[in-house]
């Protein structure tokens, strides 16, 4: 969790925290980021990392800010920013719409 604090407190500057909610704070992005590389994202690959840990940081402790102090609730919010925001569909898959072409119109 050492480097995961690290890169917490590097965005911490402007608001104070307890070190108990830095903690919490590192522990949601070591979650985050190991759940993203278990998921096989892209986003975890040596091209993207560094700035994705950042991303998913400045997410964190955006939240942070607003109150949010629930490691779970950090998680999932940051989870789903980043799938809403940089997580690509997968190749090849296709959405049931575009799988058969809508035969009522003809």
């Amino acid at each position: 969790m050492g480097d995961n604090m690290v890169e917490i407190l590097k965005f911490s500057r402007e608001t104070a925290f307890t070190p108990e909610t830095i903690e919490i704070l590192a522990a949601a992005l070591d979650e985050v980021w190991e759940r993203m590389r278990q998921s096989g994202s892209r986003l975890t690959r040596p091209a993207y990392s560094r700035v994705m840990r950042e991303v998913v940081a400045k997410r964190i402790m955006e939240m942070a800010q607003r109150g949010v102090e629930d490691r779970e609730a950090l998680v999932e919010d940051a989870l789903r920013f980043i799938t809403a925001n940089y997580e690509q569909p997968k190749a090849g898959k296709i959405t049931p719409s575009a799988s058969r072409p809508d035969i009522t119109s003809l």
